[in-house]
């Protein structure tokens, strides 16, 4: 059995015992071979969108209409509750558009990322991705407004190919820009929030990998009520280089926010697929002969 079948088959396993909706798309980017469940249902993305965003803003520095460096000022009406820090800021705090980005990506910052869809368009981050042939992938208003209520599908949905396909475009250096692509990567490398599908590898003090420049996770993930969560995540290491896009939604066994049912079910999948395809160690893989079915893998220090 080659590797990304015994994966596939190992991935089934662990979320077999999840007690709701989950799907994921992934993409072994030295062989171009894919595996996946349910890869084309439209799931809510949470904050996940952002990377969809972060995308779009991009391709319209590229196209000359804003430029990084640029000053942009927070405005009372981007105030979004949930993550982030400038929700604590008076309104007037100005800084570039590139950290605007930073901030979307890194801390997952709300009103950063209303002011990023302000200043790109919300129906240009819908274009880009059908430019891209994504045509699932939709923002449907800027974060906190209140005409979707609770429901996270009126916010923002995509799927777990859509995502992968977007994630290996930049991984690629082919999502607007080589230029543009690798300061993308450089922003979601330097991820803050490591709570869904890299959540069990060993990261230090320091937020890194040991040989950072060797073993990376360029990721953005996000979460929702009901259950909702979902992860994008480009993984490089000594045996190679994937990307993993995975969704949860209406998990219902104990646990919440980080130790959420979906925390667990996605570190669990990110751990294994990293083990499997790109990992130092061929022999740090996992067994799926050891593997139980639900959040089963063997201890991991």
């Amino acid at each position: 059995m080659d590797k990304l079948t015994e994966l596939e088959s190992l991935l089934r396993r662990i979320g077999s015992a999840y007690s709701s909706k989950w799907t994921y798309a992934l993409t072994d980017l030295g062989s171009g071979e894919r595996i996946g469940l349910g890869g084309d249902d439209v799931m809510p993305t949470a904050s996940l969108i952002k990377v969809p965003i972060l995308v779009s803003l991009y391709r319209a520095v590229h196209e000359g209409s804003i430029k990084l460096a640029d000053r942009i000022r927070y405005r009372e009406d981007q105030r979004c509750l949930g993550s982030g820090v400038l929700i604590h800021l008076t309104p007037g705090v100005e800084m570039a558009v590139r950290d605007a980005a930073v901030l979307m990506i890194i801390i997952s910052d709300n009103v950063a990322t209303n002011m990023v869809i302000d200043l790109v368009g919300l129906e240009r981050v819908n274009e880009t991705m059908r430019s891209l042939g994504l045509d699932k992938t939709t923002l449907f208003q800027r974060l906190g407004d209140t005409k979707a209520g609770l429901d996270a599908r009126k916010m923002s949905v995509s799927t777990g190919r859509e995502i992968a396909r977007l994630l290996e475009l930049i991984a690629r250096r082919q999502a607007v820009s080589p230029e543009a692509s690798e300061d993308m990567l450089r922003i979601m490398r330097r991820q803050d929030y490591r709570h869904e599908l890299s959540r069990l590898l060993p990261w230090n003090e320091l937020n890194r990998l040991d040989n950072h420049k060797e073993n990376w996770v360029a990721e953005k993930g996000g979460s929702f009520l009901n259950g909702i969560r979902a992860s994008g995540a480009i993984f490089h290491g000594p045996r190679g280089t994937f990307v993993l896009a995975s969704f949860c939604e209406g998990g219902t066994r104990p646990g919440s926010g980080r130790n959420a049912e979906g925390n667990e079910l996605l570190g669990e999948l990110g751990y294994a697929a990293w083990h499997q395809l790109a990992a130092a160690e061929a022999s740090d893989s996992v067994d799926s002969a050891n593997v139980q079915p639900g959040f089963g893998l063997p201890e991991h220090g």
